[in-house]
C-alpha cells in the first residue's frame, strides 16, 4: 500500500523552481545561470546529508537542459552498474559519486580532464561529504575540489513544517502540526517525500469524505 502511494503521488518533476532555496540561494543562482547558458563556471560539486536535495538539483539541471541541443547525461552511481562516461556529451551529471568503484573512478577522472583540457563540457557531481572526505582516489578527489564546491543545506524541521502546511493550504485544507511531526519522525524526511504524503493524505481524505487527522494518516499508512 505504501509503495503504491509513493508511486502515484508525484507532485511534478524536480526543477529549480520547486526547490526551496532557503540556505542555498547562491547555489541556486549559479545553477540558474548554468541552465540559462552561462558557461563561465563549468565544474560543480555539491554535497550534503541524505534528504538535503542533492539529487533534486541534478535532476533539475538534467530536465532543464534536455529540451536544448545541449547533450546532457545523468548517472546515478547507486543504480547503474556499468557507468558510461562518454566524452561525447556537453554536460555530465554524476549523482552519489562516492559509490564509484576503482575502474569507474579512473574513467571519471579521465572525463574530467578531457572537459578541462578541451575547454568544453559542464560537470556536476554530488556526494555526502566534501571531496577530500569521500574516500575516492586522491587524484579524482582533487579534481572534484577544483571547481565550485557547495554544501546543500537541509531545511530545518520548522521550515519543512511551514512548507507542508503551505502546500496543504494551496490544496484547500489545513494540515495539523501533529501530522507534520508524525511524518518527520517516522517517514522519509526529504521534502519531496513529505509533500507526497501530504498529497496522498488529501486524496485519501476526499475519497473517504473524512477530515484530515492523525488517525486518518495512520489508516492511510
Amino acid at each position: 500500500m505504501r509503495q503504491l502511494l509513493l508511486d502515484i503521488t508525484e507532485i511534478g518533476p524536480p526543477s529549480l523552481d520547486n526547490f526551496v532555496s532557503e540556505g542555498n540561494e547562491e547555489l541556486i543562482f549559479m545553477l540558474r545561470n548554468l541552465v540559462a547558458g552561462s558557461r563561465q563556471d563549468r565544474f560543480f560539486y555539491v554535497w550534503g546529508t541524505t534528504g538535503s536535495g542533492k539529487s533534486h538539483l541534478l535532476h533539475s539541471v538534467n530536465s532543464a537542459l534536455l529540451p536544448s541541443e545541449f547533450k546532457v547525461r545523468y548517472l546515478d552511481c547507486n543504480q547503474v552498474e556499468m557507468l558510461d562516461f562518454d566524452v561525447d556529451v556537453d554536460c555530465m551529471l554524476v549523482d552519489n559519486v562516492e559509490k564509484l568503484d576503482d575502474a569507474a573512478q579512473i574513467r571519471l577522472f579521465n572525463l574530467y580532464n578531457h572537459f578541462r583540457e578541451s575547454g568544453h563540457g559542464v560537470f556536476l557531481a554530488s556526494g555526502p561529504l566534501p571531496p577530500a572526505q569521500l574516500g575516492l582516489r586522491p587524484d579524482l578527489a582533487t579534481r572534484l575540489g577544483w571547481g565550485l564546491v557547495y554544501q546543500v543545506h537541509e531545511l530545518t524541521d520548522e521550515k519543512k513544517i511551514e512548507v507542508m502546511q503551505d502546500y496543504a493550504i494551496r490544496c484547500g485544507f489545513e494540515l495539523p502540526v501533529e501530522i507534520c511531526h508524525y511524518l518527520l519522525k517516522r517517514e522519509r524526511r526529504d521534502l519531496s517525500s513529505l509533500i507526497g504524503f501530504v498529497y496522498a493524505l488529501d486524496k485519501y481524505s476526499l475519497a473517504r469524505q473524512r477530515p484530515v487527522t492523525l488517525p486518518l494518516l495512520r489508516e492511510l499508512l
